[in-house]
């Protein structure tokens, strides 16, 4: 029973991330999954309570993204940061494409999002605070710049996806994704933080340009 369980929960994130979450009804995610659409109602009455459940999932992977501000400092740390925030929009694609449909048809789910879409870019914030002190970005120049700057970082991330559907990407890739959101941040180095980016994140940037077939940014 909990296979059948996990097997419908599964196909469900599937087919919302490729079919589109209001193009999805319980028939088809019983038909992914070989059953009856009976059977999937034993376990999931409705589609708003099967999709309660995964926002319940999504919440617990979101707070796991939240991670304690001590041990998030470094670029290095930003730079895997920016692999967890690729992992998860790519996993939970619907979650980004599908935004009208969340705020308009299910607003708890979406009041979820956005508290802690909030709380992800205050840690991004928190990040390039630190990261001022410590003399690796420069200084601000205008008040509120690096608050801005959190908006505009996120606003990539999250329409990360959306960006590729319109461009008509089969495949999202993390290279790409990565380099997108450091040729925001190049600008803002100091001397001591370009050192370091150069040293610790470009051989990296440039590990994901060996496997691509197009240019990148940083060669």
């Amino acid at each position: 029973m909990k296979k059948t369980k996990s097997k419908i929960f599964d196909a469900a994130i599937h087919l919302f991330n490729t079919e589109g979450l209001p193009n999805v009804k319980l028939q088809n995610i019983a038909d992914y999954c070989g059953i009856s659409v009976g059977n999937l109602a034993y376990h999931y009455r409705t589609k708003d309570l099967l999709l309660t459940t995964i926002d319940q999932h999504i919440q617990r992977e979101i707070k796991s993204l939240i991670t304690d501000q001590s041990s998030f400092s470094y670029l290095i740390d930003f730079d895997n940061q920016l692999s967890n925030y690729f992992h998860f929009i790519n996993k939970f694609a619907f979650y980004f494409l599908d935004i009208l449909q969340l705020e308009r048809s299910y607003p708890d789910l979406h009041a979820h999002r956005v508290d802690f879409i909030g709380q992800l870019i205050g840690q991004i914030q928190s990040w390039l605070n630190q990261n001022v002190e410590k003399g690796i970005l420069q200084p601000e120049l205008l008040k509120g710049q690096y608050e801005k700057t959190a908006d505009l970082i996120w606003m990539n991330i999250s329409f990360w996806m959306t960006q590729q559907k319109v461009l008509g990407k089969k495949d999202s890739e993390e290279g790409l994704f990565k380099e997108q959101i450091w040729s925001q941040l190049v600008p803002l180095f100091t001397e001591n933080g370009l050192m370091e980016f150069e040293a610790i994140i470009l051989p990296q940037l440039r590990n994901f340009s060996n496997t691509m077939t197009h240019n990148t940014l940083f060669k």
